[in-house]
């Protein structure tokens, strides 16, 4: 039976036969109808099934795990695993209006994070996705975001430093809508909301239960606790109401936060666009992906290279499309959101005036 996702409302989107999948792009995606699918820009067609064609496999060339034809369009990955097991994923016309990637079970139960050159299927998807949506003109970016006064503002950060916490505070207490907090989809002057990640679940005061807080303390001792999880993570419309929640807005700010002796600054559009880039090659590794790396082998048509280049052009049009760029340095991580909002309001009396 098929099941249909919608990561960000007429952008990008899967069907695949899992219920309740989970990857970068969604961890608490509602179920969507088929005509919400069939009107985005990216599909993808995940299937997780048991699949044996390797009598095949000798006709075919190889790459490392891989094995293809030149422009044939199909790649197989295959790879001993424990108990005479095998792991496998076969890859079908990546560059279509619906490209189809096949995992068998045990590559789907078994590999479910990055483990030196094995990806887990949400990686390996996310991958695919970051780079058929640069493809067709659009970025994923690594920020949050969100809208207030009549102006929209994209936030960007190293990990850790508080862009998620920003703009939950933005949206919890200071009446600002919401559009992502953690990863969204631009096309150099719409942002575009995946509002299905959760990060800020590790947050506790967002998070308020005991086991919550437990974890909390935990994880900053023992950071791979963070991808541990003993009960559902909350979708964001446990924080913000849904009707506060846009699908896509036209960028009026970009702000980058840093930790530092609290001062905001003009950011310089090159300055800007570096740090942006950085901050996605932290979350999207499209470059270094060796399932893209295999395709792109056997079907040059890929391009990731040209991928890359439409990322650089499409953030460089999003620091110039917007009427501010800054940066805002604070010691106290809970001050963001304050301060974000009072240089929207500057910047807005400035233009009424």
């Amino acid at each position: 039976m098929d099941h249909y996702y919608i990561a960000a409302k007429g952008i990008l989107a899967i069907r695949t036969n899992v219920k309740d999948f989970k990857w970068s792009f969604g961890h608490n995606m509602p179920e969507a109808a088929k005509e919400e699918y069939d009107a985005c820009k990216v599909k993808l067609h995940l299937v997780v099934e048991d699949f044996n064609e390797d009598h095949q496999l000798a006709e075919l060339g190889k790459y490392h795990y891989f094995n293809g034809n030149p422009n044939a369009e199909k790649i197989y990955y295959t790879r001993d695993f424990a108990m005479r097991k095998k792991l496998r994923i076969k890859a079908e016309n990546l560059l279509s209006e619906e490209p189809t990637i096949t995992f068998n079970k045990n590559y789907y139960k078994f590999i479910t994070h990055r483990i030196m050159n094995l990806h887990s299927v949400g990686y390996i998807l996310t991958d695919l996705a970051t780079l058929l949506l640069l493809k067709k003109g659009y970025a994923p970016i690594h920020c949050s975001a969100f809208k207030k006064d009549g102006s929209s503002v994209a936030v960007f950060a190293p990990p850790s430093t508080g862009k998620t916490l920003s703009s939950m505070m933005a949206c919890m207490d200071h009446g600002a809508q919401f559009i992502a907090e953690d990863l969204a989809i631009t096309n150099g002057q719409e942002i575009f909301s995946v509002p299905w990640t959760s990060t800020f679940r590790f947050y506790s005061n967002m998070e308020q239960s005991t086991a919550s807080k437990l974890k909390n303390r935990a994880t900053k001792i023992i950071p791979p606790l963070e991808y541990i999880s003993f009960s559902k993570a909350k979708p964001v419309t446990d924080y913000v109401a849904a009707a506060s929640i846009l699908d896509a807005e036209t960028v009026t700010h970009v702000a980058i936060l840093e930790r530092g002796t609290d001062e905001v600054a003009l950011e310089p559009a090159e300055e800007a666009v570096r740090k942006m880039l950085n901050l996605n090659r932290n979350a999207f590794h499209y470059l270094k992906s060796p399932f893209l790396t295999a395709y792109e082998f056997f079907n040059p048509g890929l391009d990731i290279e040209e991928a890359a280049k439409n990322e650089k052009a499409i953030l460089e049009s999003l620091v110039h499309n917007s009427s501010k760029v800054f940066s805002v340095k604070n010691v106290n991580p809970t001050d963001y959101a304050h301060v974000l909002i009072e240089e929207i309001k500057q910047e807005t009396f400035v233009e009424a005036n």
